[in-house]
């Protein structure tokens, strides 16, 4: 795991204040990186290893390096070909790396490492990008220079692992693992996105391609980019596709998953440094717990996080795992003393801002300080199996809305009745359901939406709302994301939107920046793409019908213990309703921040009623939060 930068200039040589620009990118990200750094110039009169044509685009790429694979100095990047006419600079890991090294070893290619790295340069050579990419299987973000042709590729994994955020202005591109390290840059003028910031506070993160950011964005994934004679391209490699097989048997998809995630699980334990895992005691959790015994006789580390507040903690569920799988367990109490210490720290590493991810940050920090360089996690388990309630509430919410607009007198109905409900933030969410037409996407987002219709107006600048709005719509943000979905099941709508929005904007950002605060590689089994590839294929009345993750249960046969198994969805969170409320260090601080205004963004009288409505028990926690960390993080960053 690494962090990459670069600039790519279409005039001109690699001036010293380019290269000084990415080096400041380089140091803002040396947290993800912290064994080793590098950075190469192409374009400038003596450092460039192919000879340039001095009015065409100079290039200066730079990488900090954590070592995974290969600890030896042959793992430095950026890394080039055998003529360094090819150089990449790259983070995350190729799980199938071996495989590819002996087929391009067998068709004449010279590798000086044993590291994934070298992979790409020379796969670049065989297979060109795309013929590259087809037969890349793991997480990756990369920037792929090739000299010869003045060529510049960005490209991203399949599901967005991997974060990579780009800025092209006045005939400059540059690009970064982190937000954080384009603005380090100086490059980047430090002007707020109206757009990002309705988004955030409607859905509790900012969704790709927008950055909190004007002028920086997110390279989606399954894409890649491509900078040539002065044209910068967008195109998508791969896409979630949704196609049942309406001849698949039960039994070949139970037999398929159950070999896929193992396979998955044995390939994300190889390493170089010692490899533990998250274990919180759910079900997708303790099922990576239980393959990686299987696959491997050696020492397990597991580690999890509990509370003071013994009604928040799974720790019985983790301890009785871990004793049945006989792993080295380590659990970490956390107080809301330490997370409040922690809270400049946990706002910085956000990069942008988030509702989640105080948890990842917690559990990395106690495993790196055990010695494990990597992790593995369960997230995608409950995107891809049908874990969260939103799998049974999309659906009836969107027939509950067509039956409204279908029957006679049924809109009305509805409107009084969701007046007896008066003003919380549910009523709020179905009288939006209901300002629209029925939809999948509407109901979604009555789902999972933070703030919604007139709660936000009440708590935006009308002039950023307005300028939000004609760049972004949360309906026309989703509907876009199934435009090529309509024939799909609910339920598979339901999973296609989870893995697209709450899981890629928020689980996966959230697990790549917290975990890398403190320089540990998290991977990810059930995101293997062949795993996702057939589960799309597999009809949804399998994953879907009765018991959540019913078709995981079934896969995994029997070896998780029952007390996992058979206990009601348990959704993980900290004890901060609690301590906003009883907490008189924590409410003061969130008093503060509250009271501060933020003028242009967000309306303070709107930011204060919010606030009385949660001390009212009118207001969940999250909303309280989700404002608080946006006050807070554009402070950090300075940006208005």
């Amino acid at each position: 795991m690494c962090g990459i930068a670069g600039i790519v200039k279409l005039k001109g040589p690699a001036v010293p204040e380019t290269i000084a620009a990415v080096r400041r990118m380089m140091e803002a990200q040396v947290h993800r990186g912290p064994d080793d750094s590098g950075i190469v110039a192409f374009g400038a009169p003596s450092s460039s290893p192919v000879t340039p044509d001095p009015s065409g685009p100079s290039a200066v790429l730079g990488h900090r390096r954590l070592a995974i694979i290969d600890l030896s100095d042959a793992g430095h990047q950026p890394m080039a070909n055998e003529d360094g006419s090819v150089w990449v600079t790259y983070n995350g890991e190729i799980y199938n790396f071996q495989e590819l090294r002996t087929e391009l070893i067998g068709r004449g290619h010279r590798f000086r490492s044993r590291t994934d790295t070298e992979v790409l340069v020379h796969g670049y050579e065989e297979w060109d990008l795309e013929g590259l990419l087809a037969r890349l299987r793991g997480m990756f973000a990369f920037g792929l220079w090739d000299q010869r042709r003045r060529r510049l590729f960005l490209a991203r994994d399949r599901l967005g692992e991997k974060p990579l955020y780009y800025a092209w202005q006045s005939g400059t591109l540059l690009f970064a693992s982190e937000l954080k390290a384009l603005l380090a840059s100086g490059l980047i003028e430090r002007r707020l996105n109206p757009a990002a910031v309705v988004a955030y506070l409607t859905l509790g993160s900012v969704p790709a391609p927008l950055t909190m950011i004007e002028g920086v964005q997110a390279l989606p994934p399954g894409c890649f980019l491509t900078l040539q004679d002065g044209r910068l391209d967008l195109e998508r490699y791969w896409r979630l596709a949704f196609e049942e097989d309406p001849d698949l048997t039960e039994g070949e998809a139970l037999e398929e998953v159950r070999a896929l995630l193992k396979e998955a699980v044995r390939l994300r334990l190889v390493a170089d440094v010692p490899v533990g895992a998250f274990l919180s005691g759910g079900v997708d959790s303790s099922a990576i717990v239980a393959l990686m015994r299987e696959v491997t006789g050696g020492t397990i580390r597991t580690f999890s996080m509990v509370f003071e507040e013994q009604e928040f903690s799974e720790g019985r569920f983790a301890r009785r795992v871990a004793r049945e799988f006989e792993t080295e367990h380590t659990e970490y109490v956390v107080t809301a003393e330490e997370v409040l210490r922690e809270l400049p720290r946990i706002i910085e590493a956000m990069d942008q801002p988030t509702i989640d991810g105080v948890n990842t940050y917690f559990v990395s920090k106690v495993t790196r300080q055990s010695g494990t360089i990597v992790a593995l996690s369960g997230v995608g388990g409950d995107e891809l199996f049908g874990g969260y309630p939103s799998f049974r509430l999309v659906p009836r919410l969107y027939r509950l809305a067509r039956l409204t607009h279908t029957v006679p007198g049924g809109r009305w109905v509805f409107k009084r009745a969701l007046g007896l409900l008066g003003q919380d933030g549910r009523a709020h969410k179905l009288r939006t359901l209901f300002h629209h037409p029925p939809s999948p996407e509407a109901a979604y987002l009555a789902v999972r939406g933070l703030f919604l219709g007139e709660t936000l107006g009440t708590l935006v600048s009308p002039d950023l709302l307005t300028q939000a709005s004609q760049q972004w719509t949360p309906l026309g943000y989703l509907q876009d994301l199934t435009r090529d979905y309509k024939g799909a099941s609910l339920s598979n709508t339901a999973s296609l939107l989870e893995l697209r929005t709450y899981m890629h904007n928020q689980l996966l950002r959230d697990t790549d920046v917290m975990s890398m605060a403190h320089s540990l590689e998290v991977r990810l089994p059930f995101l293997d793409h062949r795993l996702v590839e057939f589960l799309e294929k597999v009809p949804a009345s399998y994953k879907f019908r009765g018991t959540p993750k019913r078709l995981l249960l079934q896969a995994l046969d029997g070896r998780l213990p029952k007390e996992v198994t058979d206990r009601p969805k348990w959704t993980f969170t900290f004890p901060f309703e609690r301590w906003f409320r009883s907490d008189p260090a924590w409410r003061s601080t969130l008093e503060e921040a509250l009271r501060r205004p933020l003028d242009g963004v967000l309306d303070t009288l709107g930011v204060s009623l919010l606030w009385d409505r949660f001390l009212e028990g009118r207001v969940h926690w999250s909303r309280v939060w989700g404002v608080t960390v946006l006050k807070l993080w554009i402070e950090v960053n300075r940006t208005i």
